[in-house]
């Protein structure tokens, strides 16, 4: 699924719990749930790196609930984007990615015969 497209998917589940819970849903709610859903993380990733008490969970129900704490985070950042009008394929591209097409171009640069 690209990116795009989950956005639109996750902002829309999102839009309907707000609907169903009676709750108003705009960027300062969405970034205040992403900050939830962070440390919520957080609170996952101790347990899987063993510096947090398992509460009575397996090693696979940890790591299946940092998993989905994961998906969380990840979701809420694509409902602020679609939210918020940012295309965040091309921001990905633009912030990310464009190293890629740097280090190819220096290495490019580094094969060629020097000039002349």
């Amino acid at each position: 699924m690209e990116m795009r497209a989950a956005a639109e998917r996750i902002d829309a589940i999102s839009r309907r719990y707000a609907e169903i819970y009676g709750f108003e849903r705009d960027p300062d709610w969405l970034v205040l749930k992403l900050q939830e859903e962070v440390g919520e993380l957080v609170q996952a990733y101790l347990a899987k790196t063993g510096r947090q008490r398992d509460k009575g969970h397996s090693p696979e129900e940890i790591d299946r609930r940092f998993a989905l704490e994961l998906a969380d985070a990840v979701g809420m950042l694509l409902a602020l984007a679609h939210a918020t009008g940012v295309d965040i394929e091309q921001a990905i591209d633009d912030k990310w990615l464009v190293w890629d097409r740097r280090v190819s171009q220096r290495s490019g640069e580094a094969d060629a015969p020097a000039a002349d």
